[in-house]
C-alpha cells in the first residue's frame, strides 16, 4: 500500500527562496512607512498647546498629537479669550494656498450647523497636505459653553475638521443689592 506524502511539505521549499529575495530586497513601494498625514487625514487637532512640528515615527507623533487633542477649551477668566492652536492633516495634496478657517456651531446638532465665522488661512505652499495654526478667540464672538466644529474647507468643502466645546465662567450674581446713601435717600 502507498504512503501519502504531503504536499506541503514540498511548498515551503519552493516558495521559501522568493520570500527570501523579497525580505533582502528591503521595503518596497507596498511597505513604505506612513506619514502623519496619512495617519491623520481629514482630522484636525485642537488644542490649548503649542503642536510640536517635527517627529521620528509617524506612528507615535500621530499618538501624541491625538493625546494633545482637547475636547474643551476654556476661555481665560480675566481677558475672555482663548488661544486654540491646530494641525489640519488633509487626505489629498491641497491644489491652493489659501484655504479656510471656518467655525460651525453645532450645539443643536451637525444638521444644524450654523456658521459662526470664517477666515483666510494659507498654506506654506500649493500641495501640500498638512497646516498648522493658531487662532485668538473671544467670548464675545463665540458664545461659551456649546460646542462647535472647526473645519478647513477648500472650494467649499470641508477637507479636514474636529469638534470642541468652548467653555467659561458665568458672571456669579449673589442676588445681594447694594445702594449708595443718595440712593438710599432717594427711596
Amino acid at each position: 500500500m502507498p504512503t501519502l506524502r504531503p504536499r506541503l511539505a514540498v511548498w515551503p521549499t519552493a516558495v521559501a527562496p522568493m520570500v527570501l529575495a523579497t525580505l533582502m530586497a528591503g521595503p518596497g513601494p507596498a511597505l513604505a512607512a506612513p506619514k502623519p498625514e496619512d495617519l491623520l487625514k481629514g482630522t484636525m487637532i485642537i488644542s490649548d498647546r503649542p503642536l510640536p512640528t517635527r517627529w521620528t515615527n509617524a506612528s507615535a507623533y500621530a499618538a501624541q498629537l491625538r493625546s494633545m487633542n482637547r475636547g474643551s477649551i476654556f476661555y481665560d477668566k480675566k481677558t475672555g479669550k482663548a488661544q486654540v492652536y491646530y494641525g489640519a492633516f488633509f487626505a489629498q495634496p491641497v491644489n491652493d494656498v489659501q484655504v479656510n478657517f471656518v467655525i460651525y456651531d453645532i450645539t443643536s446638532g451637525y444638521a444644524a450647523k450654523v456658521k459662526k465665522g470664517s477666515w483666510e488661512a494659507f498654506m506654506g505652499r500649493k500641495g501640500e497636505r498638512v497646516l498648522f495654526n493658531s487662532v485668538e478667540l473671544d467670548k464675545e464672538d463665540l458664545e461659551m459653553n456649546r460646542k462647535y466644529l472647526f473645519a478647513i474647507e477648500s472650494n467649499h468643502r470641508i477637507i479636514a475638521k474636529g469638534e470642541v466645546i468652548l467653555r467659561g465662567e458665568a458672571p456669579r450674581y449673589s442676588g445681594k443689592v447694594e445702594f449708595t446713601e443718595e440712593e438710599a435717600r432717594a427711596r
